[in-house]
């Protein structure tokens, strides 16, 4: 048992910062609550018994000077430990000294508790203490006063006919320090009681404030949500209207941030999207806002527009954040952004459809090229309809079979003899005629349906393998385009066998096309599934080589039997001068060096093709052979090299 355990009552644990101003008013306001008990106290003992007893007029007057004290100490000490203290003494003094004038000795004693227990509205055991040393005081003073017959006022001390010895004095003293335990052991309780509360109240505030911080914001990058842009768009909205103002809402997407996540891991794409969102509050005004929406999605609101010169402006302030290079965890990130940017109120005063138009002018600017922008006209909504139109008669051409495959031929360099061909899709629309890929692909691609065409790409390319098996050609290679999407689909290596099962044919005859895309993103998947294809016997290009992530490493990843030279770098061989043609030979050296076939694409002059044949280029396809032709105008080409 602990020394002084005794006096754990009054040991009770000290009030927490969080709860100190809670308890501070609570005891102003009890403060306010005895004094009145005071002044009802001292009318009642003192100024009633004054009119009785003309005798004990100095009771009055001494207990106008105790209240009065009481109204003084209020307005400097209120909330104090030391008013509380006062209170007690005074409590006691007129419980004791007054009312004990109409009391015996034990209705006395009940009063003086009940005086106490009043004191325990205070929630501090203090005046309490101070109450029970006041009683005692007072017990042994007048008791000594009485025995020596002194007396005060010129009157004797104990005016009535109960006195009482220092051995009642002795058991009254040791009843009212039992009594002050047990009124401290309540308020003990009483005040953790109040702590904890105190501590629960506080406890929900936090979780609903951090409640409503996850719902108003976003948990990454502390920017606004959806939510909270949708909100503040309200406020946005109505000031516009009400100042006649404009406001600029701008839809930002960063260019290939998917590719940042697959080959450098999400943590550094987080990493990222943290480091742009602090550039971006730091370059836009107080009064603009910013909200991140979704992964790589962000929404920013100029306010106050004047004209189209300070949109520019703040645009531009934005682009400068991405054309400086970004340190993310020891690596040296380069990033882009797409912007679209809608006005309010000139092109919709709804807020969603302002959203759309700015997502539709931010697709645009991301078509052309990085870190570019564009504004909403009508145009692009006229444009979006037709798309959509687009799209849904894709669907119905491809059940009535207006799709159809034109096939390039793939010729050596050196023998001049068609070794193979690239099937290329074609859209015979009835009414408005032939539609080349790059018209309905795009879409096709953005809508998922290029996972549609990619299976009628496969199936008719291993017919037409077939078909020129049968005609005796069978040492021409046929190559298809598979799209990325179509690359990051598992059933990809069940289609490439299916077709070559079902048709018959030998799989050296059939080749697949894929660019530098597909190896950058998710890279073990790609290089897994790439493995299986080539187990088939079906061979992989890549094409468009030099264009994207070209990398050494990626080459010797993945199981790639030649490249496709892109048109870009053909184009660069000028007749009669051969400069600024170092990219075009590395690549050509690099193939050679590293085992794998080149094929170049787009050639169109005789000049280029010698060029070619001197740097010892495999293949080539091009209108200097043909451009790409009905399957049936393929065969009579094969027919003629016969």
């Amino acid at each position: 048992m602990k020394i002084f355990h005794f006096l754990q009552p009054f040991s009770y644990k000290q009030v927490p910062e969080f709860t100190r101003d809670n308890f501070r008013l609570y005891f102003e306001n009890s403060d306010k609550v005895m004094i009145i008990l005071v002044i009802i106290q001292w009318f009642v003992a003192t100024f009633v018994t004054s009119m009785m007893y003309d005798t004990y007029i100095y009771g009055f007057v001494s207990g106008g000077v105790l209240t009065l004290a009481l109204f003084i100490a209020y307005k400097y000490l209120a909330g104090t430990p030391s008013m509380r203290a006062l209170v007690a003494i005074v409590m006691m003094l007129f419980s004791l000294v007054y009312i004990q004038q109409h009391l015996g000795r034990i209705e006395m004693h009940f009063h003086i508790f009940i005086a106490m227990a009043i004191l325990s509205l205070y929630k501090d055991t203090l005046p309490i203490i101070i109450a029970a040393i006041t009683t005692i005081a007072h017990h042994l003073i007048f008791n000594y006063l009485q025995y020596y017959e002194v007396s005060l006022f010129e009157m004797p001390v104990m005016i009535f006919n109960y006195g009482c010895g220092f051995d009642i004095v002795l058991f009254h003293a040791i009843f009212v320090i039992a009594e002050m335990f047990v009124l401290a052991y309540i308020v003990q309780r009483q005040v953790q009681h109040s702590i904890e509360l105190h501590k629960t109240e506080n406890e929900l505030v936090g979780v609903n404030e951090k409640l409503r911080y996850s719902s108003m914001y976003d948990s990454l990058t502390g920017l606004a949500n959806r939510q909270n842009l949708y909100d503040k768009l309200q406020y946005i909205t109505a000031n516009s209207n009400r100042h006649k103002n404009k406001f600029a809402l701008l839809f930002l997407d960063l260019d290939n941030f998917k590719s940042i996540n697959d080959t450098l891991g999400h943590h550094i794409g987080d990493a990222l999207l943290k480091v742009i969102a602090i550039r971006l509050k730091s370059v836009l005004r107080e009064n603009d806002l910013v909200a991140r929406i979704g992964g790589d999605e962000f929404i920013v609101i100029l306010s106050d527009i004047k004209n189209e010169e300070s949109i520019l402006e703040g645009i531009e302030k934005i682009l400068s954040i991405f054309k400086k290079e970004i340190i993310v965890k020891g690596k040296i990130l380069k990033s882009s952004t797409s912007i679209g940017c809608a006005l309010y109120p000139d092109d919709s005063k709804d807020i969603n459809e302002l959203m759309k138009y700015a997502d539709m002018a931010m697709y645009s600017a991301k078509a052309h090229e990085t870190n570019n922008f564009k504004f909403f006209t009508k145009s692009l909504d006229d444009n979006l309809h037709n798309e959509v139109n687009l799209v849904e008669d894709m669907h119905r051409a491809l059940n009535e079979r207006e799709f159809k495959l034109y096939y390039q031929a793939k010729v050596d360099v050196n023998t001049k003899k068609i070794v193979g061909a690239e099937a290329l899709i074609r859209w015979e629309h009835t009414t408005k005629g032939l539609i080349f890929p790059n018209t309905f692909i795009p879409l096709a691609e953005h809508s998922a349906f290029i996972l549609d065409i990619g299976k009628f790409v496969l199936c008719e390319g291993a017919k037409f393998i077939k078909k020129l098996e049968l005609f005796g050609f069978d040492d021409i290679n046929i190559s298809l385009n598979i799209s990325t999407l179509q690359a990051k689909d598992i059933q990809l290596y069940d289609h490439l066998k299916h077709a070559i099962e079902t048709n018959n044919i030998q799989a050296k005859n059939l080749s697949i096309e894929i660019t530098e895309s597909v190896m950058v993103e998710n890279s073990l998947f790609a290089s897994d599934l790439l493995h299986k294809v080539r187990a088939l016997g079906v061979s992989i290009h890549l094409d468009d080589f030099g264009t994207g992530y070209s990398s050494l490493q990626y080459l010797q990843k993945f199981p790639i039997d030649a490249i496709k030279i892109d048109k870009s770098f053909i184009d660069e061989i000028k007749k009669d001068n051969e400069k600024n043609l170092i990219l075009l030979n590395t690549i050509l050296i690099m193939g050679e060096s590293l085992g794998l076939k080149t094929i170049a694409e787009g050639v169109e002059e005789q000049y280029q093709l010698d060029y070619l044949q001197k740097k010892k280029c495999d293949f080539y396809q091009g209108y200097l052979k043909s451009k790409a032709i009905p399957e049936a105008a393929f065969i009579e080409l094969l027919k003629k090299q016969m």
